[in-house]
């Protein structure tokens, strides 16, 4: 029996003190004020620091020079690096890609979850390839394919490890992606979506109910003639139906914006993402120029991933920590609702929720400890012990 005292336990609701939190066989077994002594009992004196559920980022491209299109090695050492950084679950998550690509992709991924020790690999999320031209951001164009019914069951029967697919639902076709996304249980997100607000709301009727990284890579009000018309953003703002995943690496958004999201949608509803590349959780220098995996050149500035000529944002370098101290620290945000959305909410968005995400008797024991500043200290990941 292991035995966590001197915490402060952060639960979705609210902050406990006194308690110890004790595990067995990688499970919280009880939240007590009595802690036994015996001999067979390992006691973890946390001194104080915030304990916590696990991070999930459930959006993430890469980490620790590694990318998640690469071998199963590649994505084990990525998984593991964001793994020291607090975030114990996660979704490797693919670029657009030609369909045979991405069906050896999610092998890969497939095997490391399989070897996977420091980290829970969850399943994979498909960024595309059924994506708006218009909104292509950091996709390389020539991997953007229209969809059919063929070649999204293709890609979707590949595996039962999928859990999210991106899709455009405006383009050709795009509802169908939602449909037989539905069918198999898997979450079709509004992403790189050039959509306006009404055929985003139909899409709700189409299997869709999550919206990717809003703001980025999808549309807004806008002015078309006189009349201004509402678009992605505020359908994702404004409609129910739909959770909406956040970049919280204050690069992305503003923190004003990350108030606005949290405003609009509470923290059972947004959930953040750090969108990381191979180069997030890992020590970057300004000006490090990278080649990405789908050929497009990538430069680190102003902490951030930019395209080579600086005509957009790539993606971010952040990690799950991060994210919870721009909310918390910046944003002002409520830390239990910034753990939430970065832990509970994201897990039950991929109905990953009934063991995971929480400090609560017969959940997995993922547990991370965190000073003021979000710095994490300790890492558990099903009771296997990978930082302290």
């Amino acid at each position: 029996m292991r035995y966590y005292i001197n915490a402060k336990i952060i639960t979705p609701d609210e902050i406990i003190e006194g308690q110890a939190v004790a595990t067995e066989n990688g499970k919280i077994v009880d939240i007590t004020p009595v802690v036994p002594k015996t001999a067979d009992c390992e006691i973890i004196d946390c001194e104080g620091r915030y304990l916590s559920p696990g991070f999930a980022d459930i959006h993430v491209h890469g980490g620790g020079g590694y990318s998640a299109m690469g071998s199963p090695s590649d994505i084990v050492k990525m998984c593991t690096a964001h793994a020291l950084r607090g975030t114990t679950s996660i979704l490797p998550t693919t670029l657009a890609a030609p369909i045979e690509q991405l069906k050896r992709v999610i092998k890969n991924i497939e095997e490391a979850q399989k070897i996977c020790t420091d980290s829970n690999i969850l399943g994979v999320h498909l960024e595309g390839p059924f994506i708006s031209m218009k909104m292509k951001g950091a996709q390389s164009p020539e991997n953007i394919l229209v969809p059919t019914r063929e070649n999204i069951s293709e890609l979707l029967d590949s595996s039962d490890i999928i859990k999210i697919i991106g899709a455009a639902p405006e383009i050709e076709n795009g509802f169908i992606v939602g449909e037989e996304a539905k069918k198999r249980g898997i979450v079709a997100s509004v992403a790189h979506s050039d959509g306006d607000y009404s055929n985003t709301e139909e899409a709700l009727s189409h299997g869709f109910s999550d919206v990717t990284h809003i703001y980025s890579a999808c549309s807004g009000m806008r002015k078309i003639g006189i009349f201004r018309h509402a678009g992605v953003v505020e359908a994702g703002l404004s409609l129910d139906g739909y959770t909406t995943q956040f970049i919280a690496d204050l690069r992305h958004l503003p923190y004003g914006v990350l108030k606005l999201i949290h405003k609009a949608k509470g923290a059972d509803k947004a959930y953040a993402i750090s969108d990381g590349l191979e180069y997030s959780a890992l020590d970057m220098e300004e000006g490090t120029v990278i080649l990405q995996e789908n050929g497009l050149e990538v430069i680190y500035e102003d902490s951030v991933m930019k395209l080579s000529d600086r005509s957009c944002l790539a993606g971010s370098v952040a990690t799950s920590n991060i994210l919870v101290r721009n909310m918390v620290k910046t944003a002002g945000i409520p830390l239990t609702d910034a753990v939430k959305m970065a832990s509970l909410t994201p897990l039950s968005v991929i109905g990953c929720d009934k063991e995971k995400g929480k400090i609560e008797k017969g959940y997995d024991e993922d547990i991370i400890l965190f000073d003021d500043e979000i710095n994490v200290s300790f890492v558990s990941v099903k009771g296997k012990i990978i930082k302290s």
